[in-house]
C-alpha cells in the first residue's frame, strides 16, 4: 500500500514538474523572429494592394491634354517699325509713287497783275494750279503744254503757242490743298498768229476796251479773266 502510494506522489510530482517548466531562451528568439517575418510579409502585402488600387485608379483617367505653348505676342522690327508676328515673312510696304494728276484733280486760275493798263503799260500774265484732291500727284506745268490766250468777244487776239520757242516739260508735285505758282508773262499788247512770227505785229486796240484772259495747263483750262487796255 505504501508503495502505491508513492509511486502516485512521484507520478503527480511529475506531472506538476513537467507543467511549470519554461521554455529556453532559443525557443523565444525563434517565436520573435516567426513574428517579425510574419508582419513583415503583411505589411509587404498591404502595400501591393494599396499599389494595385492605386494603379486601377490611375488606368481609368483620360491622358492629359497636350501642352500648348502660349500665344506670343506681336514683335516689333525697329528698322521698319512693322508690326509683325511669329511666320510673317512679308516685307515691309514701300509707299507707292504718286501717281500723275489728271485734268480733274487740279483747278487752273489765270491772273494778271491788274484789270486796268494805261496806253503805255503792259499786262503782266500768270496762273497758278491748285490740288483739289485727297492725295498728292505730280501733274506737268511746263512751257510745252500751257497756252495764254487772249481775246475780245469771239476774236483771239493773241496766243503764247503761235511763236513758241524750245518749249520744256516741268513735272510739279502738288500737295493736295497746295498752289503752284508761276511766273509772270509780258504780253506787249499785239495780235499774234503763227504766221506773224517774224512779221511786224498789229496792235491790240486800246481806248477802254475789254479783253479776257484764259490759260491751258495740261488739258485743265482756266476760267476768263476780264482787264482793260486804256
Amino acid at each position: 500500500m505504501f508503495s502505491a502510494l508513492h509511486a502516485g506522489i512521484s507520478k503527480a510530482s511529475g506531472y506538476i514538474t513537467a507543467v511549470s517548466t519554461k521554455p529556453s531562451p532559443a525557443v523565444y528568439r525563434r517565436r520573435r523572429i516567426v513574428a517579425l517575418l510574419l508582419l513583415v510579409a503583411v505589411i509587404a502585402l498591404i502595400w501591393w494592394g494599396a499599389s494595385a488600387i492605386i494603379g486601377l485608379f490611375a488606368a481609368d483617367k483620360p491622358d492629359a491634354a497636350p501642352a500648348t505653348n502660349p500665344p506670343t505676342a506681336p514683335a516689333t522690327t525697329p528698322e521698319a517699325g512693322k508690326t509683325t508676328t511669329p511666320g510673317d515673312t512679308s516685307q515691309p510696304q514701300t509707299p507707292a509713287e504718286p501717281r500723275p494728276c489728271g485734268p480733274e484733280d487740279v483747278t487752273v486760275t489765270a491772273a494778271t497783275d491788274a484789270r486796268s493798263y494805261g496806253p503805255d503799260a503792259r499786262p503782266k500774265l500768270s496762273f497758278s494750279i491748285e490740288n483739289t484732291g485727297a492725295n498728292k500727284c505730280i501733274f506737268n506745268v511746263g512751257t510745252a503744254v500751257q497756252q495764254f490766250r487772249i481775246t475780245s468777244g469771239s476774236d483771239q487776239i493773241w496766243a503764247s503757242t503761235d511763236c513758241q520757242q524750245n518749249p520744256e516739260n516741268q513735272q510739279v508735285l502738288l500737295e493736295p490743298g497746295r498752289k503752284f505758282e508761276s511766273p509772270q508773262l509780258e504780253w506787249v499788247r499785239e495780235r499774234s498768229t503763227p504766221d506773224t512770227c517774224d512779221a511786224e505785229r498789229p496792235a491790240a486796240v486800246g481806248g477802254d476796251s475789254y479783253y479776257h484772259l484764259k490759260v491751258t495747263v495740261n488739258g485743265a483750262e482756266s476760267e476768263p479773266v476780264m482787264f482793260v487796255l486804256e
